[in-house]
């Protein structure tokens, strides 16, 4: 929470709930229910990059939506804890065991202040296709800190006093 001129404004955001989001190669079968996600991911999909392969691939189960500027995913299930920051120029992937503590796993690149797809997907590149189950799935946004300094820096330049 953060305070300018009287003025009080929180950045606890509600989660975005899965039944807003969109598909991106929806699969046949699907279901959302008690905040979770359940899905029979496609055989013989994968999200795949250009490699030594020389290929790309596009067509797994992708449930998201479009998000801008900074936000945090989380991803629960009853042992695991995954959470994915994304902040300036990168994705901070971290895990924990009980959701208190986190480690840091990997640190990449994405491109700053441009918008990303974010949400829950599964792949089969070489299998039947199988059941899925994405519990407690979250999107929190977080304030740019570059705005908040630029703010702090501002407030007292050329701003009336409140009259509440």
């Amino acid at each position: 929470m953060v305070i300018y001129n009287h003025c009080t404004v929180s950045f606890t955001a509600k989660a975005q709930s899965l039944e807003k989001m969109q598909w991106f190669n929806e699969p046949e079968q699907w279901k959302i229910e008690d905040n979770s996600l359940l899905m029979y991911v496609t055989p013989q999909t994968d999200y795949w990059r250009i490699s030594h392969y020389g290929f790309t691939v596009d067509d797994a189960p992708f449930l998201y939506t479009l998000r801008g500027g900074k936000f945090e995913v989380k991803r629960i299930d009853h042992e695991n804890y995954i959470k994915a920051v994304r902040r300036l120029d990168a994705v901070e992937i971290f895990y924990s065991f009980d959701d208190k503590e986190y480690t840091m796993m990997r640190n990449a690149w994405l491109q700053d202040n441009h918008p990303v797809m974010v949400g829950v997907m599964g792949a089969c590149p070489d299998g039947d296709g199988f059941n899925a189950r994405f519990e407690n799935f979250s999107i929190r946004h977080l304030p740019d800190m570059r705005r908040l300094e630029w703010l702090m820096k501002n407030s007292a330049v050329n701003r009336p006093e409140s009259v509440f």
